[in-house]
């Protein structure tokens, strides 16, 4: 539907483009550098494990015992390397998710 103006001045108010408050644009900034970081950080750790390297940005390092070997855990920013040192699993490494479990 289409508005009707009436005068000149309605029209100047109707194409004034809305500005953003000082926090919103200090919000936008600060969530932007945020993503763009974790971005940076999954892909570096991503392409380290390809490499067969170990991940550089570990929160949290945890080694899993079995009777045929063992499961190194790396806990990172929203994802976990997993390297299988066990002769049940075909599977060396694993980069997941951080809610992916480990192979059994």
């Amino acid at each position: 539907m289409v508005k009707k103006v009436q005068n000149e001045e309605q029209v100047e108010q109707f194409y004034e483009p809305k500005k953003k408050s000082v926090g919103k644009i200090i919000f936008d900034v600060v969530f932007w550098v945020v993503i763009v970081c974790l971005l940076f950080v999954w892909v570096f750790d991503f392409l380290k494990v390809k490499n067969e390297e170990k991940p550089v940005f570990c929160i949290q390092e945890k080694t899993h015992e079995f009777e045929d070997g063992t499961v190194d855990e790396c806990v990172g920013l929203g994802y976990k390397v997993y390297t299988y040192n066990r002769e049940s699993i075909n599977i060396k490494v694993q980069f997941a998710p951080f809610f992916i479990g480990m192979e059994k």
